[in-house]
């Protein structure tokens, strides 16, 4: 999560705000909050977005089993119900991440 801060310093005070409310950093609900500021930024720079999953699709291809669950149950799947603001970002999913969108539904 901290790297996602060095490259999107705009989720910065959304992680801080995880850890005031939790004293430590639940990876799960940590990757929830990153999920859903993707959401807002979709429409004020959806470059953002693209980049962010590009990055997610690149360490789930290269990570653990942890890694990857992490990104599957909440990343992809935090993604908006299609319909729903926000929900155009599968759009922006590589091929290992629509393949687990996909299964996903």
């Amino acid at each position: 999560m901290l790297q996602l801060v060095g490259m999107y310093p705009g989720f910065g005070p959304v992680l801080a705000e995880h850890l005031e409310d939790f004293d430590v950093m639940l990876p799960h609900l940590a990757m929830s909050d990153f999920i859903r500021w993707l959401v807002e930024q979709y429409y004020l720079n959806p470059a953002i977005c693209e980049s962010a999953w590009t990055w997610l699709e690149q360490a789930f291809d290269e990570g653990s089993e942890d890694v990857r669950n992490l990104i599957a149950v909440s990343a992809v799947e935090m993604i908006p119900n299609p319909g729903d603001p926000g929900s155009e970002m599968r759009d922006m999913l590589g091929p290992s991440l629509r393949e687990m969108d996909d299964w996903l539904q």
